[in-house]
């Protein structure tokens, strides 16, 4: 991975919110959760949650599928 990517995901991880989804969703791999789980379970709002895992996604730390 690259230097700049590298920083990219840490300064991801570098917010509460959503250092727990990453360790939530490592716990529960390779079977993930869905969202409204992950929302319950963090007690987090839908759209709160929506931003954090956009943020995760787009530094690759996290992907999402259909279920």
């Amino acid at each position: 991975m690259e230097t700049s990517k590298v920083i990219g995901a840490l300064g991801a991880l570098a917010q509460e919110s959503r250092l727990k989804i990453f360790r939530l969703l490592v716990q529960r791999r390779p079977d993930g959760m869905t969202s409204g789980d992950i929302a319950r379970r963090l007690r987090l709002p839908q759209n709160t949650l929506s931003f954090h895992v956009g943020i995760l996604a787009r530094t690759l730390l996290v992907a999402s599928r259909k279920v």
